[in-house]
């Protein structure tokens, strides 16, 4: 299977709600995504708030995730990732974030690209060391999930760390 990144589209809002309502997925989540429609998700595809979002797409443009660049400065961004069950374990994530770290370093010309996760999300953290993310620093109550404090993992990749 080819994975390919592409701009959001409306078509993608039912499959965004299936992640979003996944209980073993949206756990992890600092936002209410159990609460999310299909109108909000559309809402959220058609906003340009400086954010790059793309769709993780199969062969047949069936949507797999979201790969995401946020908080863009002249120098670095914030990524984030979310996919599908269907897509876990397939190697789907991996090659949607080496397509957009290519994206951020040869493009966007940043330095450095950083990425918070939950020290609980024990999946995720091995995940971003595998796609060859560095542990950073840890932060200690950092926020507050559905009244309980959470600490938080940071990592970041460096350009002439990815190229």
């Amino acid at each position: 299977m080819t994975v390919q990144l592409r701009k959001l589209e409306a078509k993608d809002a039912p499959f965004m709600l299936e992640w979003m309502h996944d209980p073993s997925i949206n756990c992890f989540f600092r936002f209410n995504a159990s609460e999310m429609t299909l109108d909000k998700c559309i809402d959220f595809i058609n906003l340009f708030d400086g954010n790059v979002h793309f769709a993780i797409v199969d062969d047949n443009d069936e949507y797999l995730g979201t790969v995401s660049l946020k908080n863009i400065t002249e120098k670095d961004a914030e990524y984030a990732i979310s996919t599908r069950k269907k897509a876990h374990g397939t190697g789907t994530a991996l090659r949607a974030t080496e397509m957009i770290l290519k994206y951020a370093f040869s493009e966007l010309k940043l330095a450095r690209v950083y990425l918070n996760v939950l020290v609980d999300n024990k999946r995720a953290n091995a995940f971003y060391k595998k796609a060859g993310f560095v542990f950073w620093y840890a932060e200690k109550n950092a926020i507050d999930i559905k009244g309980e404090t959470k600490d938080l993992n940071w990592y970041y990749i460096d350009s002439d760390m990815f190229l």
